[in-house]
């Protein structure tokens, strides 16, 4: 709980943004440095690399198949 107080304080939420910054101080907590998420409000958690998976080409296509 420490942690998630410590990013509300931060980023300035409130309401139900308190939600994104619970997921991100559970990933800032256990070591977590990139969340794949097609949420942008997650950027304004610095502590936290956000990568969209559904802006990448063939994302989900392993390699070397068509």
């Amino acid at each position: 709980m420490e942690k998630w107080e410590e990013v509300l304080r931060r980023s300035k939420v409130a309401g139900a943004m308190a939600h994104d910054a619970k997921i991100a101080a559970l990933c800032i907590a256990h070591g977590v440095s990139v969340l794949y998420s097609a949420d942008r409000d997650f950027s304004r958690f610095g502590e936290l690399k956000v990568e969209n998976p559904l802006g990448r080409k063939n994302y989900f296509q392993r390699e070397g198949t068509n």
